[in-house]
């Protein structure tokens, strides 16, 4: 008897409007692929495969390291970010079930969700914003023993500033376009110079440190090349020291705790 293939659990996330469709997909995945192989869960964070219909529901948080599927019902096909499968519902579960299949057959990631080990005699409480999925982990890794938040969008960023305090605050430059300020005219994957109003604003809700904290080279990108001047000091806004950090990047992402030392010295 050959030995047997390990079979991944799949995590599935739908972002779809609850109701008879959305539980119908549910049952007939589990009936085919059954418990052992399939998961449904409410955090797109957690899911590998995460479900749509509408692509402003993912603009915050797109994450390249996870499988996407639109759930296409008729008409034009929206922008969709790259690498992003297109299914009919007409045909949705088994456009499902192949990808599902696909990535149940993928190895397992290594796991880079560094948790606080060790809890800081002073921690802070910091909250990092960056659309990179890369130096969200990094911030987590090298900000493990703090009281970290992050966020991956300006959207969320304000949410997180209206209802916590926080005592340092990193925001990335450019974020996704939020498609709640633009309507129609939404672009999936435009970038817009965010970080300098969150600046603002994190300063205003109480903030002690503040800094943009961006990975862009200076010889690539005009606004980072005037950014240099920026960099070269600190000012006060509300009473909160705030700069503009070029960021150290290394092979696991931006060097938070660099930028950390820039800013608060330590």
């Amino acid at each position: 008897m050959g030995s047997e293939t390990a079979v991944r659990l799949v995590k599935v996330c739908l972002v779809i409007p609850r109701g008879p469709f959305a539980m119908a997909i549910k049952r007939v995945l589990w009936t085919l692929i059954g418990e052992a192989g399939i998961a449904f869960v409410e955090s797109v964070g957690e899911a590998d495969l995460v479900i749509f219909t509408d692509p402003r529901d993912i603009e915050r948080g797109y994450d390249n390291e996870k499988s996407y599927a639109f759930l296409h019902a008729g008409g034009d096909v929206p922008a969709l970010p790259e690498k992003c499968a297109v299914v009919s519902a007409t045909e949705a579960i088994a456009g499902f079930m192949k990808i599902i299949d696909g990535i149940s057959k993928e190895p397992l990631p290594l796991s880079q969700e560094i948790g606080a080990s060790s809890v800081l005699a002073n921690p802070k409480r910091i909250l990092v914003i960056d659309d990179t999925p890369q130096h969200i982990r990094s911030a987590k890794k090298g900000l493990a023993g703090h009281q970290l938040t992050t966020v991956m969008g300006y959207d969320d960023a304000m949410e997180a500033l209206a209802t916590e305090t926080f005592d340092v605050v990193l925001s990335d430059l450019h974020l996704p376009m939020s498609s709640k300020m633009l309507g129609d005219t939404f672009r999936f994957g435009g970038l817009v110079p965010y970080g300098i109003l969150l600046m603002i604003e994190a300063a205003r809700r109480g903030a002690t440190h503040v800094a943009v904290v961006t990975d862009l080279s200076h010889h690539d990108d005009p606004f980072s090349a005037a950014f240099d001047h920026f960099s070269r000091f600190s000012v006060q806004i509300e009473g909160a020291k705030v700069m503009m950090l070029h960021a150290r990047v290394t092979e696991e992402g931006k060097d938070w705790v660099a930028s950390m030392q820039s800013l608060v010295g330590e």
